[in-house]
């Protein structure tokens, strides 16, 4: 430019639309959450008739549906107080430090690495797509 200015050069982005993904992150909700921790394994000790492990302690959290508040019916209100202990897994100031990612990422003490929770893997691969699901549910404030 005639002016003594610069101009920068034009910058271009290619944007990948990934047809595959089966909720855009903003639509994600706890059913999607409580979907894969009923599913994933996680149930083989986070569940309700759980009996102390080897160790001698029993998960401080269950993931299977039962009668929270004990009034005789599993219905909204356990789910609700399901919500409520999930959520306080959740870490809002610093997401990825929240024990709902770091543990079943194998990032926590005890439980390991769980299926699709591979942090080790490129985002978007298939072996990490829970922890990514569980990200994204994070970082869009986790809602119920």
């Amino acid at each position: 430019v005639g002016n003594g200015t610069t101009q920068s050069p034009a910058v271009t982005a290619n944007i990948k639309v990934d047809s595959t993904l089966a909720k855009a992150p903003s639509a994600l909700r706890f059913s999607d959450i409580k979907t894969v921790l009923q599913t994933a394994g996680c149930t083989g000790c986070h569940v309700s008739t759980s009996t102390p492990q080897t160790s001698g302690t029993v998960p401080p959290l269950y993931y299977d549906s039962y009668d929270r508040n004990k009034d005789g019916a599993v219905d909204a209100t356990d789910d609700a107080w399901f919500y409520a202990e999930v959520r306080g897994r959740v870490n809002l100031i610093d997401p990825f430090a929240s024990a709902l990612l770091r543990k079943p990422s194998g990032n926590h003490h005890g439980g390991g690495l769980q299926t699709n929770f591979d942090t080790s893997l490129a985002v978007g691969a298939a072996g990490r797509a829970n922890y990514d699901l569980f990200a994204n549910w994070i970082l869009n404030g986790a809602p119920q």
